[in-house]
């Protein structure tokens, strides 16, 4: 048996917190011991309550934020060096973020936003090949070329987000992460959005992070799935086995709470949870979720549950229960 291929994209024990003193107390704890993998041509689904840590690890795997400690690699190597992201890995990995209204300059034309990482990238050779290349770019994502001369308050919610995964392929990427790119959008706009990614991947097989809080949105785009809570990875496998079989009762809770058509509702149980999310300036010891869990035991508030598992499907709760 052939041994797996070399992940595109690692994420390595990433912590970040913001604020805080000496030694980063009192600060908040965004992001703390997160490891994943991301494997060429694949969809890796991120989905978590709000405030959980999603958008601050999408940045730390752009280059955008600088974890406190761990690492990012791109293909085996170090994605920094001190500070410093190497430019050709800046054009490797790329970035669609949530808002389409704010993360497109309103006094730039479509032509030049889409540009930009051509010009950063000198990609283009002159000004008709770099003209032609935004043209491509505008059709690829099922725009008018003829739209380029416009600014982005005369497009629509979803045409911006379109223009904004246009600019994040200009320079031929092999790594997009998607910052909930679909929740500023209505709802017949989402589908559109999220059916262009799966398109897109499938044509030039790019690899995706879909990080979103809507969890039919990542179930139907992703091949898998990292369940995160207060900053920590709860759960992490394939979709089927994520959705269908949650080993960790966070992930349990929130499939639970999914809507889904009436008929299968009379079969489903509901699992409420107890109080609210604590706060990521001041989390738990131990097991973060088990303020809230109904199996929490001594051992949850001691020892913080590693992730681990049979094969590729990982919980991090010491009372996991993989194909329950």
């Amino acid at each position: 048996m052939p041994a797996p291929a070399e992940p595109v994209l690692r994420a390595a024990d990433l912590h970040k917190t913001y604020g805080g003193g000496l030694l980063r107390r009192g600060g908040v704890h965004a992001v703390a011991g997160v490891s994943l993998e991301l494997h060429a041509g694949e969809t890796l689904g991120i989905v978590g309550e709000s405030g959980c840590g999603k958008s601050t690890l999408a940045r730390m795997l752009v280059g955008l934020e600088h974890p406190d400690s761990g690492q990012v690699t791109f293909h085996g190597k170090p994605f920094a060096r001190g500070r410093r992201i190497p430019r050709e890995v800046r054009r490797r990995v790329q970035m669609v973020f949530q808002d389409p209204l704010t993360s497109l300059n309103p006094r730039m034309t479509i032509l030049d936003i889409v540009a930009e990482p051509l010009d950063v990238h000198r990609l283009a050779k002159d000004r008709t090949a770099r003209r032609a290349r935004v043209g491509e770019l505008l059709e690829l994502v099922g725009l008018a070329p003829e739209l380029m001369n416009r600014f982005p308050y005369e497009f629509s919610g979803g045409q911006r987000q379109r223009i904004g995964i246009a600019r994040a392929l200009a320079t031929d990427p092999e790594v997009i992460v998607c910052d909930e790119p679909v929740s500023a959008l209505d709802m017949s706009v989402q589908a559109q959005v999220v059916n262009l990614l799966s398109d897109l991947q499938k044509r030039l097989g790019v690899a995706l992070v879909f990080i979103a809080h809507d969890l039919a949105v990542v179930r139907h785009v992703s091949h898998r799935v990292g369940v995160m809570y207060l900053g920590r990875m709860a759960e992490l496998g394939d979709a089927a086995d994520v959705y269908g079989a949650p080993a960790h009762p966070y992930t349990a809770a929130l499939m639970s709470a999914a809507p889904v058509p009436r008929p299968q509702a009379r079969h489903r149980e509901r699992i409420v949870l107890a109080g609210d999310p604590p706060s990521p300036v001041d989390p738990p010891s131990g097991c973060r979720f088990r303020t809230r869990c109904p199996q929490a035991a001594d051992v949850c508030a001691s020892d913080t549950p590693p992730l681990q598992g049979p094969g590729t499907h990982l919980a991090a709760c010491h009372f996991a229960a993989f194909g329950a």
